[in-house]
């Protein structure tokens, strides 16, 4: 009984010492996240995507924001079903594409950043070893490479003015 006690005494003495997180807003989640991501420049993915090494390359901007441009090679999947999906066959059999290995360089970009440092922290969290986020998302692309893109404009019906608001950042 008494080293019941003690262990009891022990386990509510480590919990109610540790430090629970702010996650009072999407901007103290990134801030978080920044602390255990690694980021990758415009030039390093260009570097990258020149070279030799095997990566994939993750747009995870939704669908409608995808189309107005991305970066050549890269596969739109969601923020929102990016865990539902990077690790399923099936999945990658329907585009066409292989399921990157856990070790495999996944470079992930969202418009300005902070979606695509919450989704380098997620795959982190699952597993994946050499995750990066792009800093500065499809801006900092766009603004590096400005001829370096692709549209999918024919899946918006022709239309070619982005969208007021695409939510997120």
């Amino acid at each position: 009984m008494k080293k019941l006690l003690i262990s009891l005494f022990v386990v509510l003495s480590i919990t109610a010492c540790t430090k629970k997180q702010d996650f009072s807003s999407a901007d103290a989640m990134v801030e978080e996240a920044m602390k255990s991501v690694k980021m990758m420049d415009s030039d390093q993915l260009y570097e990258l995507m020149n070279g030799e090494e095997i990566y994939t390359l993750i747009d995870v901007r939704q669908e409608i924001e995808n189309y107005y441009g991305f970066i050549p090679g890269s596969v739109n999947i969601p923020r929102g079903s990016l865990e539902f999906n990077i690790g399923k066959g099936e999945y990658w059999d329907n585009i066409g594409l292989y399921m990157p290995e856990k070790e495999e360089i996944i470079v992930v970009y969202c418009k300005k950043g902070q979606r695509g440092v919450l989704a380098a922290e997620t795959l982190t969290k699952m597993g994946y070893s050499n995750v990066h986020a792009l800093e500065g998302g499809w801006k900092a692309w766009e603004l590096s490479y400005p001829d370096l893109y692709e549209k999918d404009l024919e899946k918006l019906g022709g239309h070619s003015s982005e969208p007021a608001s695409s939510g997120g950042c």
